[in-house]
């Protein structure tokens, strides 16, 4: 049995970047204030969660689209299908193209050694 090792490249994170510091850039663009920004960061987070609920996809134009979907066990017919068989339900955030390409039309590689991958 061959025991060689492969290699496979990986993205360094540089760290998070907080819901106050993007609050301040996106009021240094327009004529909101951070703490108007931050306000419909809270309200988005309460009324997300609403539209989800009740079933609704919500597509954030330009971002993404949000969904729920039930991780379940199978039964073995339709009339013995129940709620007991949903295991957990799962918020997927499908992004939109516009976001996709705008992350990645920039992005550059360039290798690192083992320490400098180890310290991020």
């Amino acid at each position: 049995m061959d025991k060689s090792i492969s290699y496979y490249p990986q993205g360094i994170k540089q760290g998070i970047i907080s819901t106050k510091l993007i609050a301040d850039e996106i009021a240094g663009r327009c004529s909101l204030t951070r703490g108007d920004v931050l306000n419909v960061f809270s309200n988005l987070q309460e009324v997300l969660p609403k539209y989800l609920n009740e079933g609704y996809c919500v597509k954030l134009d330009d971002i993404g689209t949000f969904r729920v979907t039930l991780k379940s066990t199978g039964a073995e017919s339709a009339e013995k299908c129940t709620a007991k068989h949903i295991k957990r339900p799962v918020v997927h955030c499908i992004c939109d193209k516009q976001l996709r390409l705008a992350v990645t039309h920039n992005i550059t590689y360039e290798k690192v050694s083992d320490e400098q991958s180890e310290s991020a």
